[in-house]
């Protein structure tokens, strides 16, 4: 065995100890009774296995050679462990950084609220490029609001003189586009309808009066959602998205309680 070939052996080694090391050390750290059975049984099948194969397999076999097929079986049944093992830790890393993902994702939606700056027009955006601003889900947000500009634009354009019904547009609208742009589990599906639910009450008090009839406000609630819904899911990648949310995760929930309206009038 030529220099070359020790050298890579012993790196093989440092690697597997440090490897083993990492992998069985949380027994030294352990929080309850789950935590020491899973550290004992790694040091078992696959901390002391690995020690053994390491400095004493060799001169061991030579001086009990009936050993060696007993130790070829458990040394494949310790590698079959070794590996699923791995594959769970791997598994649990990406669980873990998608839990974190998705609290992100869940807080991101909670703190997203139209200001008044956004209803009275104050940081309007410029008209977009329609054919450029319809060929993402996404489309174009030059102001950052998450209303599409597009959007937004509409809205003041068909309520120039109502901030209160421009509120409530507006409010809608950003619920929607959030349900389209950052859902994409049951858990974040479920802040983006609470969002839309509140905004939908919404509308039905910038539009109640004390002599309107219940038959009325029905009609024309029905017709703010429909006109808002219309300008947001303008295109079938947005109708698609927004229908298959609600088919892949929809689940149980509640609704927000408090202030309905982002911005009272």
């Amino acid at each position: 065995m030529n220099i070359f070939t020790k050298s890579l052996a012993l790196i093989a080694r440092i690697i597997v100890l440090g490897l083993v090391a990492y992998l069985s050390g949380g027994i030294f750290f352990v929080q309850n009774k789950t935590q020491l059975g899973i550290g004992i049984f790694i040091w078992i099948f696959i901390t002391l296995p690995t020690i053994f194969a390491i400095f004493f397999k060799k001169n061991f076999i030579e001086k009990h050679p009936k050993f060696a097929k007993p130790w070829k079986i458990l040394f494949v049944f310790c590698a079959i462990i070794f590996i699923l093992y791995v594959a769970f830790w791997i598994f649990g890393m990406w669980h873990i950084a998608e839990k974190e993902r998705t609290q992100r994702a869940i807080d991101f939606i909670n703190s997203q609220k139209i200001t008044m700056d956004d209803v009275m027009g104050k940081n309007l955006p410029p008209a977009p490029d329609q054919k450029l601003n319809d060929s993402t889900l996404a489309g174009i947000d030059t102001n950052k609001n998450y209303i599409r500009d597009d959007v937004e634009l509409a809205i003041f354009k068909k309520y120039p003189d109502s901030a209160k019904i421009r509120a409530a547009e507006l409010q809608y609208a950003q619920a929607l586009q959030l349900e389209l742009t950052q859902v994409s589990n049951s858990e974040t599906l479920v802040p983006a309808m609470q969002k839309e639910g509140s905004a939908y009450q919404c509308f039905g008090l910038s539009i109640m009066s004390e002599s309107m009839a219940a038959l009325s406000a029905v009609t024309i609630l029905d017709q703010k959602d429909k006109e808002v819904t219309n300008l947001v899911l303008n295109t079938d990648l947005r109708k698609k998205t927004y229908s298959d949310a609600y088919k892949k995760y929809m689940t149980s929930y509640s609704s927000l309680s408090g202030n309905k309206c982002d911005i009272a009038f």
